[in-house]
């Protein structure tokens, strides 16, 4: 004879299951399930990731920054030119030569070129490392 096998039901404190406990149990279930199927649960938790995924992106602004964005043999040329401009300021009051003038203006050139090459050196050192 086949007998069909009826799957364990949970048993309660007297034995058998009682109408409170099924009841109760289906009720858990249920607002298991409406939770899983609930849209604003789900909107929320992704638009709180793309918030914080917008708030890592977006750098703060510093000064520091833009230095850096903008190539060193443009800043070393600058540079260059700055100390060349010193010297030419300086140089007449240390000494009162004739060729003070075309020496300003020779080691003005001498510091924007000599900038230049050292920053152009640097930019293709921080290129090669990136490989």
């Amino acid at each position: 004879m086949l007998s069909i096998v009826w799957p364990v039901q949970r048993l309660g404190k007297g034995g058998a299951m009682s109408n409170q406990d099924d009841l109760e149990r289906i009720r858990k279930i249920r607002d298991r399930q409406l939770g899983l199927r609930d849209h604003s649960v789900e909107t929320k938790r992704v638009q709180h990731e793309i918030s914080k995924k917008r708030r890592r992106s977006v750098e703060k602004f510093s000064f520091g920054g833009i230095f850096k964005d903008i190539p060193k043999m443009i800043i070393g040329t600058l540079i260059g030119m700055v100390f060349g401009i010193l010297v030419f300021l300086i140089l007449p009051y240390l000494t009162d030569a004739a060729w003070v003038d075309i020496a300003g203006v020779i080691i003005t050139i001498f510091g924007a070129v000599f900038g230049f090459f050292y920053g152009r050196a640097m930019d293709a050192k921080d290129a090669l490392s990136d490989f």
